[in-house]
């Protein structure tokens, strides 16, 4: 019999476990770019944390877990007779159309000995039934890339969304700009977030302030960054967060782009950020889009290989 509850601090090794076991082999990137086999115990935190984020430790996964139950999301656990086999991740979002008020699904997994047993079926059907009792309008998968799990769980495809890289340019439009200092996700209830909405709203809002979720790891803690709180003329009032980029294929000043907005996206928005961009000194801006949206920014960002599907279900 498999049961599903609310996940607890404790359950912080068993989730780490879950999240091992789908991990096929340890690495250490050297600073020459080489990969070098290594067991787990000779990684550091950081080491870890490269193989696939915060669950990778026990540490980094109990900081996380306690955030989440703090109030930023949802964890869950699945369990057959005491023992945890799998787990979940929920973050409730108030966003324009055509998200709403929706429950996101960010992470679903289950261990690798268990694959098969049911536990993701039974996850989803508790997560529906809470998204009915919580009355939001639809469950949301922001990075579906087993689309035919969900497809065969009566989750559609409804958006997709690509990578996009914008050139910082002077313009001739008049904003302010000042350093964000209000954390409160409560500002951004009902915005949109025409830049950088990988996830859920909600859920990027929690990765502007790495010093809450970093657990004293250095590496995640130095990139260069800005956190700015913008308005234009016209009354358009947007924040931004903007990280320095770390993939391989970047450049130096190269930075991730993540935006949110009170009204949809603009032309006077869009220069006013590439502006700011500009008096910077960003040589290049990195950010998602849905592809509905990139009609807005027309020949002015170039489209990367990177691309998204987004699924959706009903609560009822």
């Amino acid at each position: 019999m498999i049961s599903v509850r609310l996940a607890l601090l404790q359950d912080a090794a068993a989730i780490t476990t879950i999240h091992r076991s789908l991990i096929p082999r340890w690495e250490r990137i050297t600073a020459e770019g080489s990969r070098m086999p290594l067991d787990y115990e000779s990684l550091s935190l950081f080491e870890r944390w490269q193989h696939g984020g915060v669950w990778m430790s026990i540490e980094t996964c109990a900081v996380h877990l306690n955030r989440l139950l703090a109030g930023s999301g949802i964890p869950l656990v699945a369990e057959v007779e005491g023992e945890v086999r799998a787990m979940a991740e929920l973050y409730e979002s108030f966003e324009p159309p055509p998200f709403g008020h929706h429950l996101e699904l960010s992470v679903i997994a289950v261990h690798a000995e268990h694959q098969g047993e049911g536990l993701g079926t039974a996850l989803l059907k508790y997560i529906q039934e809470m998204g009915r009792l919580m009355k939001c309008e639809r469950i949301t998968v922001s990075h579906g890339e087993a689309g035919e799990f969900y497809e065969k769980r009566r989750f559609r495809q409804t958006h997709s969304g690509r990578g996009v890289r914008i050139s910082p340019q002077m313009g001739r439009v008049f904003y302010q700009a000042a350093e964000l200092t209000d954390r409160s996700p409560n500002q951004i209830k009902g915005w949109y977030m025409p830049f950088g909405r990988y996830r859920s709203s909600r859920q990027e809002w929690d990765r502007l302030f790495p010093q809450d979720w970093a657990a004293g790891i250095p590496e995640l803690l130095n990139p260069q960054s800005a956190h700015v709180k913008m308005t234009v003329t016209g009354g358009q009032s947007a924040i931004l967060y903007a990280r320095e980029a770390d993939e391989i294929d970047c450049e130096p000043g190269d930075m991730h782009l993540a935006c949110w907005s009170a009204r949809p996206l603009t032309g006077q928005l869009f220069a006013a950020i590439r502006d700011w961009a500009f008096r910077s000194g960003y040589h290049r801006l990195i950010s998602f889009m849905m592809d509905a949206d990139l009609n807005l920014v027309g020949a002015e960002a170039q489209h990367a290989d990177y691309t998204q599907k987004f699924y959706e279900a009903g609560v009822t």
